[in-house]
């Protein structure tokens, strides 16, 4: 059976321990404004909320019952907000899911989303592939593809979108 699950509004990703899950200040878009929530039809199609914007439920640390101290619900984002907070990973485990997000991250900072973890390895690193989160204009890691914001790390570039071009064919009069 497929799961949709959705981690949208505000929030921050956080699956890695690297330095770059804090707030930011500069100002959120319009819609990471609003409280963490799900649209009625985002309800129908089975779209689950992964972090509910007020607190830590629903995760926990990556070999361990619970979630340290070291990660915090700040101004509606899932931060990483301490020294040691350690790799954290849902409390419910998913098989086939489709994962949509907003994240944000620290000038020059590296983080990223593990997925598909078993918890087998000492290092969530060890166990699973990444999407990488990076500041790729102030990250060494930011200069190739296979290392870049959205690159499944060093295995497959990020995904780019086609861009458009308009070449108009009628001239207005």
């Amino acid at each position: 059976m497929n799961r949709t699950l959705a981690f949208a509004g505000t929030s921050l990703v956080l699956l890695s321990s690297g330095v770059a899950c804090a707030p930011n200040n500069q100002p959120l878009p319009d819609r990471s404004m609003t409280p963490n929530v799900l649209t009625s039809r985002e309800i129908a199609d089975g779209w689950r909320l992964l972090f509910d914007g007020r607190s830590t439920a629903g995760w926990r640390g990556y070999r361990k019952p619970s979630i340290s101290a070291g990660w915090q619900a700040i101004d509606g984002s899932l931060v990483r907000a301490g020294d040691n907070a350690g790799d954290i990973v849902t409390s419910d485990r998913y098989r086939n899911f489709e994962l949509a997000l907003d994240w944000k991250v620290l000038e020059g900072g590296n983080s990223g989303i593990f997925y598909h973890a078993t918890e087998q390895g000492d290092y969530i690193w060890q166990v699973a592939p990444e999407m990488q989160i990076l500041d790729d204009a102030r990250h060494a890691d930011g200069k190739s593809p296979l290392t870049s914001a959205g690159a499944n790390y060093a295995l497959h570039p990020a995904p780019r979108m086609p861009t458009m071009t308009f070449l108009p064919t009628a001239r207005l009069s």
